[in-house]
């Protein structure tokens, strides 16, 4: 008997196969993950009071998270230090103390927003989990914004509770920690009663501690108490506060006319060189932005000697280093920076001067070289001046006031842009063009401060779409902000306590509080032709 398979099965056969070959090559289908993981039992259960000194703690997510993420997100108080043995198990966290709980005390688990799924999406918010094992709650209150640094999409808020001596944030734990949303506000909620000194934490390595070298760090606007029926408010600038003695990190020349000068501190120097018996002085130096604290050194002069010595001034500090003599031929071209007003910008403001600024000194002769300079409203010359009181810029003035809703054209030909070596840009022309807003397509922002006590205020002008530059304004009580784009706007305002017109973020050593400030809940519309009133109310810090 023929026990071969039919045609019509072996097809069913290779049919069969190759669709069961097709499930197993199908790729992952589904919309891409993009739902916040959240926290949805705990045990002990939220607010439970009597809790045993020898009890777990378990956390369990609505997903599978990053086990290492969300152990470095973990704010604790009082905080275990190492005494804590992490067991997941699935999308539960138990957190076995190894100590046993204090007696009477309400305990705080947060959990960070930086606490990640497994796709990277964080916690919408922190979220704490409080128990005692006492008979009842702390519910100490504190409310507070940070400013968060660019590209910031949390902050940390660490919070001491003050005694006979005051914290140190380089050395000491603090009681309390947790992280912002993603606006900046916070509520740490859950404390003792008492009195705290608060800071905004960049605290990178998750230890409760300030490295100055690496993390950002900002003191409150002040010290609060904590009791029934007060909710402080505070407000922190963070920043890099590196208390390390200011010092010379490198010191290279270039070329025969460039020093390329780096420093531990991002301040403006000033710098001499001292080669052999002869003194030059820098003729300009300028911002290198590919590192914080850079500088280039620009100098006339021809250094003779083997190696020299360049001696910086930073605030009070005087520093000095030798470095070797390149006599090697500078063949880079100088190149446009910056200007004002800037290439291709909108603006809303007409500028008594038109600056434009180049990488290094330039040789501009300005009786002769300024005949060539082109500078245009629309199509039409405009009669202007040229000089060049700095090195390394030329700044052009209008003879009379510039127009509103023109477009303006300042050309410079590249062969007056010569270097100390004489090279020139590669472009023929350095052209600077920018716009004007039409004076009937603006509007204005007027209004007053409301406040319990008369102090003097900072009012800042911020463009939710960045079209143009924010502004300030300085006042005791009224404001006006004339002359702007139609659009949606945002205003903080910041007590100016010094009444120095500069908005004081505050030092950690030695200590002194920052400034306060606050934003004003609602966005603010700018039409054209049009004033909106808009009183602005400071809050008490009892306030919600």
């Amino acid at each position: 008997m023929d026990v071969r398979p039919s045609k019509l099965a072996t097809l069913f056969v290779v049919a069969a196969l190759c669709a069961s070959c097709a499930r197993m090559a199908t790729p992952p289908g589904g919309p891409e993950d993009k739902t916040a993981p959240t926290v949805v039992k705990t045990s002990p259960t939220q607010d439970e009071t009597e809790i045993a000194w020898d009890r777990d703690v378990m956390l369990e997510f609505s997903e599978p998270v990053n086990r290492s993420g969300v152990e470095a997100a973990l704010y604790l108080s009082p905080e275990p230090g190492q005494r804590l043995r992490y067991r997941w198990s699935g999308r539960r966290l138990v957190l076995d103390y190894l100590d046993p709980l204090p007696d009477n005390r309400t305990i705080v688990v947060t959990v960070g927003a930086q606490a990640k799924d497994l796709q990277g999406n964080g916690l919408e918010s922190s979220f704490t989990l409080a128990f005692s094992t006492g008979d009842s709650i702390d519910r100490g209150l504190i409310r507070g914004m940070v400013a968060l640094p660019e590209k910031s999409k949390s902050f940390g808020v660490v919070a001491y509770l003050l005694s006979d001596t005051l914290p140190d944030p380089l050395r000491d734990s603090p009681d309390y920690r947790m992280q912002t949303d993603a606006d900046g506000s916070f509520e740490l909620t859950y404390l003792a009663q008492g009195r705290y000194r608060l800071f905004a934490l960049d605290d990178r390595n998750f230890d409760g501690l300030w490295s100055p070298a690496s993390e950002l760090i900002g003191p409150a606007s002040m010290d609060v108490d904590v009791r029934e029926g007060l909710t402080p408010f505070v407000t922190f600038v963070p920043m890099l506060h590196d208390t390390s003695p200011p010092a010379i990190l490198r010191a290279r020349q270039f070329d025969q006319h460039r020093l390329d000068l780096r420093l531990n501190k991002d301040m403006q120097p000033t710098v001499l060189i001292r080669d052999g018996a002869a003194e030059i002085f820098a003729e300009h130096i300028g911002v290198d932005s590919s590192a914080s604290g850079s500088w280039f050194v620009y100098f006339g002069d021809t250094l003779t000697s083997d190696s020299a010595l360049v001696t910086v001034g930073v605030a009070d500090d005087t520093l000095a280093a030798k470095f070797a003599v390149n006599s090697r031929a500078d063949t880079t071209a100088p190149s446009l920076v910056t200007s004002w007003p800037a290439n291709r910008s909108v603006n809303r403001e007409l500028p008594e001067q038109i600056i434009a600024v180049f990488s290094e000194p330039i040789l501009f002769d300005e009786p002769r070289d300024s005949l060539t300079v082109t500078f245009k409203a629309d199509t039409v010359d405009v009669p202007f001046s040229v000089s060049s009181s700095d090195p390394a810029s030329i700044s052009v003035t209008p003879d009379h006031s510039l127009i509103p809703g023109k477009k303006y054209t300042l050309e410079i030909p590249g062969l007056l842009i010569r270097d100390y070596s004489g090279n020139v840009p590669h472009d023929s022309v350095v052209t600077i063009a920018w716009y004007t807003y039409p004076a009937d397509s603006m509007g204005t922002i007027s209004g007053s401060v409301r406040a319990t006590a008369g102090a003097q205020w900072i009012l800042e002008l911020h463009p939710v779409k960045d079209r143009v530059e924010g502004a300030s304004f300085t006042t005791f009580s009224s404001y006006e902000f004339r002359g702007w784009p139609e659009g949606k706007y945002r205003i903080r305002i910041l007590q100016d306590v010094n009444r120095d017109g500069v908005h004081n973020i505050g030092s950690v050593m030695p200590f002194e509080f920052s400034e306060p400030f606050q934003w004003h809940p609602d966005t603010v519309s700018v039409r054209p032709r049009w004033t909106n009133e808009t009183d602005i109310t400071w809050t008490t810090e009892t306030q919600r």
